[in-house]
């Protein structure tokens, strides 16, 4: 496992990330095609991998993920570097405060090493917001501030409105088919050394190649991803490249594509996973380290592909 530094904290993450967005949602299943157990065990094999840094929400399952990420951390006995998030409807100086607290209590822990607001509210002043995050790290509460889903003018405005701390992370959406970030944020990320945690890094399945000829039933991937048929197959060009480069490295798509994003400045890919077995192929990514030329050229094969995937997710979602 590669590690890399976290903004400019000096604390060191492994570049692949243990997401748990899955554990204790039923949209994806949970409760029917896995259970807590299943969850338990993928992040203790993610530690044991070398995975040091996972990631939940208050939001995840209702706040179950937490209490799950929790347990499994005990059980895991090895020192775990935690990020939650606190949702958007809870910005107000109070709301924060409280957020954390509760999810301090679920997550069974004194203090959240990376604490991130969730996504922009534009309605509650951020100032209010900073303050509150601020107060946390003076009481111990968090060690770090993060942000998630903040454009590069969004970034910008909530640093500045933090007065003794600064922004270490920005979690944004990104993998071979979206890079819509590379134009402003990654730059502005980089001046202001903010570390970029990349989710969704294998577009919810499509860089696994697993829905070359099944159908996803998964709702989350439904309405979220791009499974039709015809992009499927404009899609194919890029996976015969991550198979071929796979290959190279005795390494799956996914692993490859998950390498991809690791191969950046800066980067650290979060990738979910249900069980031991996902786990543990996430984790391997880690090791694995594409030549500039393979970036290059799956880079550029990404390129025409993604132009169509926001136009696929459009017409899906409205049946077309």
């Amino acid at each position: 496992m590669r590690y890399i530094g976290l903004g400019k904290t000096g604390v060191s993450v492994s570049v692949i990330a243990l997401g748990t967005w899955q554990f204790g949602a039923r949209e994806w299943g949970f409760g029917t095609n896995y259970g807590a157990d299943d969850c338990v065990e993928a992040l203790t094999a993610s530690v044991e991998a070398g995975v040091n840094l996972v990631d939940t929400a208050e939001v995840y399952g209702g706040g179950l993920s937490e209490r799950i990420v929790g347990e499994a951390i005990r059980k895991a006995g090895r020192e775990v570097f935690v990020a939650s998030k606190v949702f958007p409807h809870h910005f107000t100086y109070d709301g924060v405060i409280k957020a954390c607290r509760r999810s301090l209590e679920r997550l069974g822990l004194r203090t959240i090493d990376l604490y991130q607001l969730h996504f922009p509210n534009p309605v509650i002043p951020i100032r209010w917001t900073m303050r509150a995050m601020e107060d946390l790290v003076k009481e111990g509460k968090i060690r770090y501030i993060g942000v998630s889903n903040f454009s590069a003018k969004r970034l910008k405005e909530a640093q500045e409105a933090l007065k003794r701390e600064e922004i270490v992370s920005n979690q944004v959406r990104y993998n071979l088919l979206d890079r819509k970030i590379e134009r402003e944020l990654v730059p502005y990320c980089r001046k202001e050394g903010v570390t970029i945690l990349a989710y969704s890094p294998l577009a919810m399945g499509v860089l696994t190649g697993k829905y070359r000829k099944t159908t996803p039933r998964n709702l989350v991937r439904i309405f979220g991803g791009a499974f039709s048929r015809s992009f499927l197959e404009r899609v194919e060009p890029l996976l015969q490249e991550l198979e071929k480069t796979a290959a190279t490295h005795g390494g799956t798509i996914a692993q490859t594509a998950l390498a991809w994003i690791t191969s950046r400045d800066g980067f650290v890919a979060i990738a979910g996973a249900k069980n031991r077995v996902q786990a543990l192929e996430n984790a391997a990514a880690g090791d694995i380290v594409l030549t500039p030329d393979e970036v290059e050229k799956l880079s550029k094969i990404s390129e025409s592909v993604g132009k169509v995937y926001f136009i696929d997710r459009l017409a899906r979602l409205f049946g077309r």
